[in-house]
């Protein structure tokens, strides 16, 4: 049988061991016998020692062990299949292995996913920069890395949790795909969706040019994203079917989000302003820059309507105006399921979330006061025995003599 040993990796006296599993009275492995680390499997290829990773408990260390005999023990028969068995290559380091990730995510993902990768991971290769691989890393180690985004560099708990897919998506592409799972991360906070105010709004389109108008009538009757505006083609504008499509544009790297495309129906409003907008000759754009490509400083156009406007432009963006759209077409009565194709989200939960109140409620709340007392009036209500002997004063007196019944008094003398 191949011979396939199980060693440990622990912290001690600050640095990094690794030792093999002591074994008790019985001739078995004492798992308990060492603190807590990470197991790997240990065998000898040619006179060379090669070493893998295999788990954090001792089950997954026992069918690593299992599954390498197996594979050393084929090669050994000469099965086909195993004629390289156990001659693993050495993983690069962690800096090289970063660098080769990120040049796949550049070649496979759109550039604003890339830019995010990048970040990310940049960060994650500096504050390892001490390590030499990835297998240097364990589950502890990770733990401070989260505590250093949200104490260190004062990311919120949203960012965090983003920072954590990411690295995990990084770890099991080189074979750690479990280290993450008994990671303590933050809390993710759920916020309510922004929206602007009908009255801000009117203030906003007031102040706008009929250039501006247009653009910005576009995100907040159709839901568009900032780029999905931006690549916007007259191709794309069906005016008879009042239609406007998110398309990809290969030639010049753009791809809707999820690589999905859509088609969103126009209000009759937004063809009118769409039907006066001046077309660049030899211009594709909807929307384009005065040098007739696509236009890249709408967020700074916002701005400047907003401050014109007399409004805060640092509560005006372009992502706010999608809220807007999707949660003034629920409250208009159009079902979920079809605002979540036009928004293009990839689950209901994710539109649900603009089930919000509506916020312009304080004409009808004005309505609803404290209730008051009773109005008191001009004259104290008497008493019966005084409204009677009110009602008596001012007439003549009557006597009552006794007698037969029926008999009619006579008035006093």
């Amino acid at each position: 049988m191949s011979r396939v040993n199980i060693v440990k990796r622990i912290k001690s006296d600050g640095r990094w061991k690794m030792l093999s599993i002591p074994r008790n009275s019985k001739g078995n492995y004492d798992w308990n016998a060492l603190p807590d680390g990470r197991y790997y499997v240990e065998w000898y290829v040619g006179g060379t020692r090669r070493r893998e990773g295999a788990g954090v408990t001792a089950a997954q260390a026992l069918e690593a062990q299992r599954r390498k005999r197996h594979e050393l023990e084929g090669r050994q028969l000469g099965v086909p299949g195993f004629e390289s068995a156990g001659e693993a290559t050495k993983k690069p380091p962690l800096h090289i292995a970063i660098t080769q990730y990120l040049e796949q995510i550049d070649a496979l993902k759109k550039p604003n996913t890339h830019r995010k990768y990048e970040a990310v991971l940049n960060r994650f290769g500096e504050f390892f920069r001490d390590r030499s691989s990835i297998d240097a890393i364990s589950g502890e180690d990770l733990t401070r890395f989260v505590v250093a985004l949200k104490r260190d560099h004062k990311l919120g708990a949203n960012t965090v949790l983003h920072n954590a897919v990411i690295v995990a998506q990084f770890l099991k592409r080189h074979g750690r795909s479990g280290i993450t799972r008994e990671l303590q991360l933050p809390e993710r906070i759920t916020s309510l969706p922004k929206e602007y105010r009908e009255e801000d709004l009117g203030r906003f389109f007031e102040a706008c040019y009929d250039s501006e108008r247009v653009l910005f009538s576009t995100f907040l009757l159709t839901g568009f994203r900032e780029q999905e505006v931006m690549y916007l083609f007259w191709s794309d504008v069906n005016l008879q079917l009042r239609t406007v499509r998110v398309t990809a544009k290969p030639e010049l790297g753009f791809y809707p989000k999820r690589w999905e495309e859509r088609q969103v129906p126009a209000p009759a409003e937004l063809i009118a302003e769409l039907q006066k907008q001046t077309r660049r000759p030899n211009c594709q754009f909807v929307f384009p820059s005065p040098a007739g490509n696509r236009e890249q400083h709408m967020l700074d156009r916002c701005k400047a309507v907003a401050k014109r406007a007399g409004l805060d432009p640092a509560k005006f963006d372009l992502k706010t105006f999608r809220s807007t759209y999707a949660t003034r077409m629920l409250r208009h009565g159009f079902d979920v399921r079809t605002v979540q194709h036009w928004m293009g989200h990839k689950s209901l939960e994710t539109t649900m979330r603009y089930l919000v109140p509506a916020t312009d409620v304080h004409g009808k709340l004005d309505q609803v006061t404290i209730p008051k007392p009773p109005q008191k009036s001009d004259t104290a209500r008497k008493s019966p025995a005084r409204e009677t002997h009110s009602s008596r004063r001012g007439r003549p007196a009557r006597t009552v003599t006794s007698g037969a019944r029926g008999h009619v008094a006579q008035p006093a003398s």
